[in-house]
């Protein structure tokens, strides 16, 4: 009777809710206990509430996150890859914005806002500087070609007389260029005809022996008929 107790205030309290127990069933002396128990339900039950958390935190992370503005050099590097990580960036750029680093920020500001200024100036008589060394520098030019300015239209005149010469120079050129290949087409062509008469001369040499042998040959033969 005392496990039967005992039984029933388990099934009233189960333990966790990974198991749920029957009743017991007396059979004479004996107790029976029935124990039903379905882990894989709590596992799914475990990864659907992680599931559910994460779910929730991305939309807290989405809600609460901020988009980095490229221009400004205030939000540069303030967004880590989660909100715990942002916070910590956060906390210590704030703890760095006590009195004495805001008094040395400040020092600092002065002494480059100062070196900027100087640099301005200086940058202001160096341009001044420039620009009189080249005004002075074009006017040494103009004095130089002042005195050849009165002779440039004689000189363009002159340039312009070369050119025609130039053209006349080039036109006799080719001119001495085309008498020349007329000169050498007149020499192959006499020494062709050279050839061709030394070639007829031949031939009528060759001819007039024939002839005058044939002249012996027939007074010749008239001798002989006459006789």
């Amino acid at each position: 009777m005392g496990e039967l107790e005992a039984a029933k205030s388990a099934k009233a309290s189960p333990v966790g809710g990974k198991s749920s127990a029957k009743a017991p069933a007396v059979t004479g002396n004996t107790v029976t206990y029935e124990l039903h128990s379905r882990p894989e339900q709590d596992k799914f039950s475990l990864a659907a509430k992680v599931a559910d958390l994460e779910k929730r935190l991305a939309e807290l992370e989405t809600t609460v996150r901020c988009e980095q503005d490229p221009q400004n050099p205030l939000t540069v590097g303030l967004q880590g890859a989660s909100l715990m990580e942002t916070v910590e960036i956060l906390q210590v750029k704030v703890s760095t914005l006590d009195m004495a680093s805001l008094d040395q920020v400040e020092a600092r500001l002065q002494s480059v806002l100062g070196k900027v200024n100087e640099i301005a100036k200086n940058k202001g008589t160096v341009e001044d500087a420039d620009t009189q060394s080249k005004v002075h520098q074009l006017y040494e030019i103009v004095q130089r070609w002042s005195p050849l300015a009165s002779s440039l239209p004689e000189v363009v005149q002159r340039m312009v007389t070369v050119r025609q010469l130039h053209e006349q120079a080039m036109q006799f050129g080719q001119l001495l260029t085309h008498l020349d290949t007329t000169q050498q087409m007149i020499a192959n062509s006499l020494k062709d005809n050279v050839t061709l008469l030394t070639q007829v001369q031949k031939t009528m040499k060759d001819n007039l022996a024939a002839v005058e042998d044939n002249f012996a040959s027939m007074n010749a033969r008239v001798q002989k008929l006459s006789k």
